[in-house]
């Protein structure tokens, strides 16, 4: 079945994508901060629901990988844009994101799986959630600490997903 509840909450993050941003534009960053809170739960409840009850479909293996590349990609480039944290920081980010966007619709043209994320990668992608919630939410110390654990992170599973994408052609 296409709709199903996982499938929902993965169009609910999409959706959620310009509210965010409208609330970071308009320096409503606390808003900002819970909406993307709340996009960051429905990703790990989406994932959760579809597998514990079986209801992983095409559409959702499709969507959910870019719905998170999506959600990650828009913040950063408003979060370079507002200049609210290290410019280096963010396109070190926003680069992995690109990348990996770019790499899995070239492994989707080409009729291969997307690669699975992995432990690692889904670790690095909670823990950039986690900084960029405490960004928006103006926790400056606590967002800077995770960003310098999310940056190796972040290109450690770069390499990995490169690993991966390689052994699958």
């Amino acid at each position: 079945m296409i709709f199903n509840y996982p499938n929902m909450l993965t169009a609910v993050r999409l959706l959620l994508i310009p509210v965010y941003i409208y609330f970071f534009l308009k320096g409503e960053y606390i808003i900002s901060g819970i909406v993307f809170s709340i996009s960051g739960l429905t990703d790990f409840l989406d994932g959760y629901l579809a597998r514990k009850y079986n209801m992983v479909t095409d559409l959702g293996r499709l969507l959910d990988p870019l719905a998170d590349k999506l959600t990650l990609i828009s913040i950063l480039v408003v979060l370079i844009y507002m200049n609210v944290i290290p410019k280096i920081i963010s396109i070190t980010l926003l680069t992995r994101e690109v990348f990996v966007l770019f790499g899995s619709s070239i492994m989707y043209l080409m009729g291969r799986d997307l690669i699975k994320p992995t432990l690692l990668g889904k670790s690095s992608m909670f823990l950039l959630y986690v900084a960029i919630a405490a960004s928006l939410l103006d926790l400056a110390f606590i967002d800077m600490l995770l960003y310098y654990v999310v940056i190796p992170l972040n290109i450690i599973s770069a390499l990995d997903y490169i690993r991966n994408a390689y052994k699958s052609l």
